[in-house]
């Protein structure tokens, strides 16, 4: 697993940190490929380049081709924030 970002410079928060440990696999008719992060704006962003769905796995979502999958961190909370979109 993987993560890029935007500005080398910014540390990688903790909350990335465990989600990367979580070793994410996108799976796509019964293979799967590792998720590679990237990190823009305090979010960790994955996007479906393929045109078969995605299932991420463990996080439970379904990615259809195209989307992008936004995971972020609220300090205070206690689980992640998923919000599925359109890639730009």
């Amino acid at each position: 697993m993987t993560t890029e970002s935007t500005n080398r410079a910014e540390p990688m928060p903790i909350w990335l940190a465990a989600l990367m440990a979580a070793c994410c696999q996108a799976s796509r008719g019964g293979a799967g490929a590792a998720v590679r992060w990237n990190h823009v704006s305090g979010k960790a962003l994955y996007t479906n380049l393929g045109a078969d769905p995605e299932l991420i796995v463990p996080l439970g979502v379904f990615l259809q081709g195209g989307q992008t999958l936004a995971v972020s961190w609220i300090p205070g909370d206690t689980t992640y924030t998923l919000e599925i979109g359109q890639a730009a």
